[in-house]
């Protein structure tokens, strides 16, 4: 990549960025994370068209492994096109997914090229978008704005499968709300564009190159920042196998497994963005430590709970506290680590990324193998030494970084 005329050293950038660029970026973000969440609709959708559930699963299957393959890449075609450029084209070809999905009727082909789509579009997005977060703001700055942009894509993702279902019922077609997820695909490209040529002429850190190379890679993990990139994919992996089998476990309560997917985007979206102003002022290794705490404790609760309503509800928002803020904590984390450590601050965030999608998209087999041996409440017990894995991990990293002083 060529250097800015814009480029700054580090302590000379600033510590916000301005609302007319932080508010469409974030609304970019919502339209294009509603969009990736109409594939939870994908069952519902093909067979209202006489297509089978397995059709849906090899279609989501395809878009899984583009999605890991594609984030391989995405950092080659960011040194091409240019950060900001690759995620609105990666927007475009979301819209093109959702067109595909949207004429599924007329071609049994069209839904996997659709998947395939959205698998590119979805990872060039989610692997580059915090990259526009880490180099335009200070260090201390970068934890508020990846909280908001995560809690964007939740919020986009949490939003879908409601508004979709209603849409349906007025439309009479789940088919029909496709070609509306592709319009917003279209909003969210335009309004990314428009935030792109604004920090085009904002002040930056230069990042020379965005590719993974396999040295890089290499790099991140032998330095510290392999704790938190190891911690995250730990993380996922907690989050897959606990959403993944979430009827199995409401089933086994005698509750209803959409209390817990309500009550969880609820309490991860409103803490997002309710945190993020000041979230910034606390020692990133210490609120990981509490997150640690309340991951642990609502595992637990959900584990002793035997038909009470209101200990899943509190089990389910304890368990949202302690994962709902360690995405952003942990990619702070990595990314501080990285520039003290002189690692690539971009190939470190994209690993860190790319550990994340290892976990969500790896684990729910070994999870249903758990389960398949024992029953869930062995899954949940799996999942809570996973967590304490983590504990452990961050408790390494901190006694290694203050070695290192």
């Amino acid at each position: 990549m060529t250097r800015a005329a814009n480029v700054v050293p580090a302590e000379k950038l600033p510590n916000a960025v301005p609302l007319d660029v932080s508010i469409p970026f974030m609304l970019g973000s919502v339209s294009l994370a509603a969009s990736y969440g109409s594939s939870f609709l994908l069952v519902d959708a093909l067979r209202s068209i006489q297509q089978s559930a397995t059709t849906a699963g090899a279609v989501i299957s395809t878009g899984t492994i583009t999605t890991i393959l594609c984030s391989l890449v995405a950092g080659r075609i960011a040194d091409l096109l240019g950060v900001m450029r690759t995620i609105t084209l990666a927007a475009g070809v979301m819209a093109i997914a959702m067109i595909c999905f949207a004429s599924a009727s007329t071609l049994t082909l069209f839904p996997y090229i659709g998947g395939l789509f959205l698998g590119i579009g979805w990872s060039a997005f989610y692997i580059l978008a915090p990259l526009q977060v880490l180099c335009h703001v200070r260090a201390e700055a970068r934890i508020k704005y990846l909280t908001l942009l995560s809690g964007s894509q939740m919020l986009g993702i949490g939003l879908t499968v409601p508004l979709a279902r209603a849409i349906a019922e007025i439309a009479g077609s789940y088919i029909a709300v496709y070609a509306l997820f592709a319009a917003a695909c279209l909003v969210g490209a335009m309004l990314l564009e428009f935030a792109g040529r604004a920090l085009a002429q904002a002040p930056q850190i230069e990042m020379p190159t965005v590719r993974l190379t396999l040295e890089g890679v290499l790099g991140t993990f032998k330095s510290n920042t392999r704790y938190p990139i190891i911690m995250i994919g730990v993380g996922a992996c907690v989050f897959a196998g606990l959403s993944t089998f979430q009827t199995l476990y409401a089933i086994t309560r005698a509750q209803s497994p959409d209390t817990f997917f309500i009550v969880f985007t609820l309490t991860a979206v409103l803490l997002r963005f309710a945190v993020a102003p000041i979230i910034g002022k606390f020692r990133l290794e210490r609120l990981a430590a509490f997150l640690i705490v309340c991951t642990i404790a609502g595992l637990s609760m959900l584990l002793m709970n035997v038909s009470s309503t209101a200990i899943y509800i509190i089990g389910t928002t304890m368990f949202a506290l302690g994962y709902g803020l360690s995405y952003s904590t942990l990619n702070s984390m990595v990314v501080d680590i990285a520039g003290m450590d002189g690692t690539s601050l971009a190939i470190a965030s994209q690993v860190f990324t790319l550990s994340y999608f290892i976990g969500l998209f790896g684990f729910p087999y070994i999870a249903g193998q758990i389960v398949k041996a024992g029953s869930f409440d062995h899954l949940l017990i799996s999942m809570m030494v996973l967590i304490v894995a983590n504990a452990i991990l961050l408790a390494t990293q901190v006694f290694s970084a203050s070695r290192d002083r």
